[in-house]
């Protein structure tokens, strides 16, 4: 029920399709990318440094460039690059024609995502069973319980800590040695949440179902209880009160009330659950059995799903700590809190950290970046927290030094890129935390492409610093200074450049599902979040 709330980043500028194509100033041997056309060689210019360490110069986007010998690399060169004057071509590649027709693609990427697939096969299933039970004439109580709670036992596991990383961890442990197309395919386990969207809706439709024949038996036969009958329709209002809070456009305008209708309502639900399911078992009990009530209790599926369900809600919560933190205020737009935690919580690339100052109420999910102390204590990281809502601006206005902490780190979209050799990450704004953890850790070769408006005054020098650090040919767009850049053309550019096997973004909903339609489209493999928690 309650999965934790993943805050969306502040809305960078879009730079959709319609942007203007980025220009390329080719001078001698470094890179400047630009808003205006230009096929004409240009005299570079040597300007004075802002004031936060980027370079000024027309049309005032930056990038950064590689040393030419990787093995000569250092923190001193690091540091140098952004002082360079010489700025080359990066956007070397034009954009290839999308594959199939108009109606093909969209069918394939848009209508019928791995997401919706995943609810296809859902529905396939329940389906089946409601058509046997209907032929059969199986439909009993006891039954379409039990598929009610099947359903919803189903919904709640697939969110759980343990398993989420089981599932993740799995999938991203295949050997880069497979064929690119079996790996582009299980990096797509982070689709996992049509899986919970579609059992959650088909367990109220078989609670529809079970409160329709409770009613009718209530009415008719007289074995079902009144008790049992209020229990039923008061579990069904609270549960399709939940599924049309979850709807995608309800949920992304108020998502606060989606996130208190899904934690207290669920929390509710399951207890009402649990004296629905123990009222009918005592209400079709025969005395003439000789089984107590408790033993009908044990002898029921519904008794065992519901103690799953019970358990997957509970867990997290004994995970729940309230820690002293450090708190560095990198702008007015940008905080980074840093946590010496207990050993078994331990961030790893690709994982999120549930956070809150009001643990009943509401909960945010920010990427774990791991932090070196030099004690050998693996459980020390930090979070990037930027403006982005009522919550994030006021930890950053007054940076807490307690903060509370719930469950354990949890695989997001960017642990896939694990199965890759190569990938390119896309970041805007804030979302280079995320990238930030995956690049410190050096499991996989990195291209960034980051763009924010004063990455050095919002974010500070150390988080410039570490990207550059990890990939000193990371490309970094000042969009305060400059024009807005075709994101996909970009992207297209360093993937082939590059020779990677994919790409990954982390940025608002709009420019990350225009991203990852615009290459898959392409047959690039690509990923993003889906905002579907």
């Amino acid at each position: 029920m309650d999965t934790g709330f993943v805050e969306k980043s502040a809305p960078p500028e879009d730079f959709g399709p319609d942007s203007p194509e980025l220009s390329c100033i080719e001078s001698r041997g470094s890179t400047i990318v630009g808003s205006e056309i230009c096929t004409e060689k240009t005299e570079t210019r040597t300007e004075p440094r802002g004031s936060d360490g980027a370079i000024p110069m027309p049309p005032k986007i930056y990038s950064i460039e590689n040393p030419k010998t990787k093995a000569q690399k250092s923190i001193q060169a690091i540091t140098d690059i952004e002082k360079q004057d010489d700025w080359t071509v990066h956007a070397t590649q034009e954009l290839i024609d999308k594959r199939n027709g108009l109606i093909v693609r969209n069918i394939r990427h848009r209508i019928m995502s791995i997401y919706r697939r995943l609810f296809l096969v859902i529905f396939l299933i329940n389906l089946a069973v409601a058509i046997s039970f209907a032929t059969a004439k199986m439909g009993s109580m006891d039954r379409i319980a039990a598929a009610c709670l099947g359903n919803l036992t189903a919904a709640v596991v697939i969110r759980q800590e343990h398993f989420i990383n089981l599932l993740f961890r799995s999938f991203s442990s295949v050997p880069k040695t497979w064929p690119l197309w079996i790996r582009r395919y299980c990096a797509k386990i982070y689709n996992l949440g049509g899986i919970h969207s579609g059992c959650a809706l088909f367990a109220v439709i078989w609670l529809v179902w079970l409160t329709g024949s409770l009613t009718h038996d209530f009415v008719t036969a007289h074995v079902v209880t009144a008790p049992t009958l209020a229990l039923s329709w008061a579990i069904m209002v609270l549960l399709v009160m939940q599924v049309a809070s979850a709807y995608p456009v309800f949920r992304a305008r108020f998502h606060n009330n989606f996130e208190m209708t899904h934690r207290f309502a669920g929390w509710l639900s399951v207890a009402l659950v649990w004296g629905l399911v123990v009222n009918l078992t005592k209400d079709f009990n025969h005395p003439e059995s000789g089984m107590t009530l408790g033993r009908a209790l044990i002898n029921t599926p519904c008794f065992w799903f519901l103690l799953v369900i019970t358990l997957c809600i509970i867990y997290p919560w004994l995970h729940l700590r309230k820690l002293s933190v450090r708190t560095e205020v990198l702008s007015s737009h940008a905080c980074r809190i840093y946590f010496s935690d207990r050993g078994y919580v331990t961030p790893y690339p690709g994982s999120f950290a549930r956070l809150s100052l009001d643990p009943l109420f509401e909960w945010h999910s920010f990427a774990a970046i791991a932090e070196p102390n030099g004690t050998g204590r693996k459980s020390d990281y930090s979070v990037v927290v930027s403006k982005a809502g009522d919550w994030t601006s006021n930890v950053i206005a007054n940076p807490p030094t307690e903060i509370w902490h719930r469950g354990v780190p949890t695989c997001g979209v960017l642990h896939v890129a694990k199965l890759f050799r190569k990938i390119v990450l896309i970041a805007t704004g804030s979302g280079i935390g995320p990238c930030l953890a995956v690049l410190k850790a050096g499991g996989v070769e990195s291209r960034v492409l980051w763009s924010t408006r004063s990455p050095r005054t919002t974010f500070g020098d150390k988080i410039v610093d570490d990207v550059l650090k990890a990939d000193s040919d990371a490309v970094i767009y000042d969009t305060g200074r400059g024009g807005r850049p075709d994101v996909v053309k970009m992207a297209y550019s360093l993937y082939v450049d590059y020779e990677a096997e994919a790409v990954v973004i982390i940025s608002n909903p709009k420019l990350t599902y225009q991203v990852v339609y615009g290459l898959e489209s392409r047959g690039v493999p690509a990923y993003g979040a889906i905002w579907d928690s």
